[in-house]
């Protein structure tokens, strides 16, 4: 599946939330905290001055922290079940650096 997102908007591919602890212990769903992390697959060419995504300094490959229920969540069955999350510019809270 191939995503082109228009305006201001770009697309996060969500980073896999572990299952297990480094030493082996199961999480259930109410022991995992949900985190709003992935990392940017394709950006929008921007338009006009609000929110304007070409001055968020963000590029293809950064991983992101953004708001829990922001955007629209994509599946993409086809492959792995990958989940993807289309989002505004103002969404994004921060770049994750390592």
């Amino acid at each position: 599946m191939t995503i082109k997102p228009l305006g201001n908007r770009l697309v996060v591919e969500l980073v896999k939330q572990k299952t297990t602890t480094a030493s082996g212990i199961i999480l259930t769903s109410e022991e995992k905290t949900e985190q709003a992390l992935g990392k940017i697959i394709a950006i929008g060419k921007g338009q006009g001055t609000d929110e304007n995504i070409t001055n968020l300094d963000l590029k293809i490959g950064d991983t992101v922290l953004f708001g829990k229920y922001a955007g629209e969540e994509v599946k993409d069955n086809k492959i792995n079940d990958n989940t993807f999350k289309i989002l505004k510019g103002s969404d994004i809270l921060a770049i994750i650096q390592d």
